[in-house]
């Protein structure tokens, strides 16, 4: 007898989009014929150096379940956001927080709005859900603002990261407001770059209680590897985010790197400050080729290339982000903004490979 065919998954499923993995290191380095050790990652927006040590972890119990509340990891955060602790969610990365939020508000019936481009779980996650996904495009890769609001109005969960991922494009605190006035459901904002771009809409939550932000410390504070982020939200969001979050999600391990990074503020503002430095030269160094390199709020810079320059830096190990031939963003690349050693060495190879197609960017 021939074996059952595997069950199907629901509709929702079959129809979305699934995300594409960035490709391990180790498989970038055998394609390109170099050692592993010369793989820079500049797709992924992690900060160069860790906020926390494993080696000042005092011993734990990792044989046994974590303490669900995570007492002191939510402690460690309202003191950093000065935020009560019942407006604190924690979650395994931005992610799964995103998730949680879906989950709770979006189905069959509701609809997620997005702009495009921009963070590409937005609309994973609403399909996910089942939910329908409204989308508005940017002009001149800058948010349609009068489309986005008139659109909020009818959305179940309106889905906004400033500064926006990959444009890097800052919205004001008073935009944010207007479109939380007039949003229909849940204003989910990522702050993922908070600590870079300065802006955040926490002062709206007392009087807005639809606002929802989403933080994580795997960017300013390091811990991309560890998986922890949090959304801050009034009580009323945060009920049901608890009613749906993984008792478990987040390890003993995680949780304790995650309460010593924030421990150690004045480091992780010193390192923001090196990157921001670091970003207005390698802009300058971009510039310099002939290439546009958009404004940017975030520890990344979207610069028009065309289409070439990503798979040849590819071939010395380089590793940006490239985007599909449907997308607007398609003649451009994503550069993180790493060491100055290694935005040199970027640089570099970019120049020698617009010189060898006899270009100049887009």
């Amino acid at each position: 007898m021939p074996p059952n065919p595997a069950p199907e998954p629901r509709p929702a499923i079959s129809r979305m989009h699934p995300y594409e993995w960035e490709p391990p290191s180790a498989s970038i380095a055998r394609q390109a014929g170099v050692p592993e050790d010369q793989v820079v990652r500049f797709d992924t927006n992690t900060f160069p150096w860790p906020g926390a040590d494993l080696g000042r972890l005092p011993a734990m119990p990792i044989n046994e379940y974590p303490d669900t509340s995570y007492r002191a990891l939510t402690e460690a955060i309202a003191q950093y956001t000065d935020a009560p602790l019942d407006w604190i969610t924690v979650g395994a990365g931005a992610d799964e927080v995103l998730d949680m939020i879906a989950k709770s508000f979006i189905d069959g019936s509701r609809s997620g709005l997005l702009s495009r481009p921009t963070y590409p779980m937005f609309r994973i996650l609403t399909e996910m859900a089942g939910g329908a996904v409204d989308e508005v495009p940017a002009i001149d890769l800058r948010l349609d603002r009068q489309a986005f609001l008139a659109q909020a109005r009818s959305a179940a969960v309106t889905w906004l990261a400033n500064p926006n991922n990959p444009t890097g494009e800052l919205l004001p605190l008073s935009f944010v407001e207007e479109l939380a006035g007039v949003a229909g459901g849940v204003v989910a904002i990522d702050e993922a770059y908070v600590e870079l771009s300065g802006v955040t809409a926490l002062p709206l939550i007392d009087r807005m209680p639809n606002v929802v932000l989403i933080r994580t410390l795997s960017k300013a504070f390091g811990l991309a590897g560890v998986r922890v982020g949090y959304a801050l939200a009034g009580p009323g969001i945060s009920a049901v985010l608890r009613r749906v979050r993984p008792p478990g999600s987040i390890s003993v391990v995680s949780a304790a790197l995650g309460a010593q990074a924030l421990s150690d503020l004045g480091g992780m503002w010193q390192r923001v400050q090196r990157i921001i430095e670091e970003r207005t030269r390698l802009q300058a160094e971009l510039g310099s080729l002939g290439l546009e390199v958009r404004e940017s709020a975030a520890n990344f810079l979207l610069v028009g290339t065309g289409r070439e320059a990503g798979p040849r830096l590819l071939k010395d190990g380089l590793v940006v982000r490239t985007f599909p031939p449907t997308s607007p963003l398609a003649e451009y690349i994503r550069i993180t903004v790493r060491r100055p050693e290694e935005n040199a060495r970027l640089v570099a190879a970019l120049r020698a490979t617009l010189a060898t197609s006899g270009s100049t960017g887009r």
